[in-house]
């Protein structure tokens, strides 16, 4: 390869003339705007940027490392040694990164508001608990039916022996005897009996009511 300022021959992967030391085609990168020009570019085709403080960098097909020194390739932008920047991006790009917001950063905004609306809400509901006041608890009776009234159980039994049971379940055995719990079954009928004779109807008298009630008279 012959160098165009000294007309000397060099060998074909030389970078720089061996004599003179001139660009023999080595592109340089604009440390503005990353741009690739000639060799012996002074300023960037692109943006203008000058380019001398990057040509005295270039060392055959490595670039110096402003920091520690160190040479890197030309395609390098950042110091293999140091981790220096070596090639600056663009304002516009920086100013472009810069504008964008993080999706790391949305996501953990996204997460803190929905800790504390959960905390809040959490709290809140445990507050009301404490808050409200405790009802008392009602007791409730082991059984729906009422207490049977305190009769003289020697009439009961004498208006039960004019009947059958009347629930139609158990075979019509007699009331007097019959201890079943169902519907218009012994228990109701000799309860209704009781009652009857607590509010002071006569043995006969509630004959007649439970027969117009219940029927089944023998």
């Amino acid at each position: 390869m012959r160098c165009r300022q000294c007309d000397t021959e060099n060998p074909k992967q030389s970078k720089f003339c061996r004599k003179c030391g001139t660009s023999l085609g080595v592109r340089i990168r604009c440390p503005q705007c990353a741009s690739e020009n000639p060799g012996d570019s002074i300023f960037c085709m692109k943006c203008g940027e000058s380019l001398s403080g990057v040509q005295k960098s270039v060392k055959g097909n490595q670039r110096k490392c402003r920091s520690c020194g160190h040479f890197n390739e030309l395609e390098a932008l950042s110091c293999v040694s140091c981790g220096e920047e070596i090639i600056k991006a663009s304002r516009e790009k920086l100013q472009k990164q810069s504008s964008n917001p993080s999706y790391k950063m949305i996501a953990l905004v996204i997460g803190l508001v929905f800790v504390l609306g959960l905390s809040l809400k959490l709290g809140l509901t445990f507050f009301k608990e404490k808050r409200a006041p405790q009802s008392p608890s009602i007791p409730t009776s082991t059984s729906s039916q009422k207490p049977s009234p305190k009769v003289d159980e020697a009439q009961v039994i004498a208006v039960a022996k004019n009947f059958k049971c009347a629930c139609g379940g158990c075979g019509e055995l007699p009331l007097e005897t019959c201890t079943c719990d169902m519907p218009k079954g012994a228990v109701e009928e000799k309860n209704f009996i009781r009652e009857k004779l607590a509010e002071g109807f006569s043995v006969e008298q509630v004959v007649e009511l439970v027969d117009k009630k219940y029927g089944h008279r023998k």
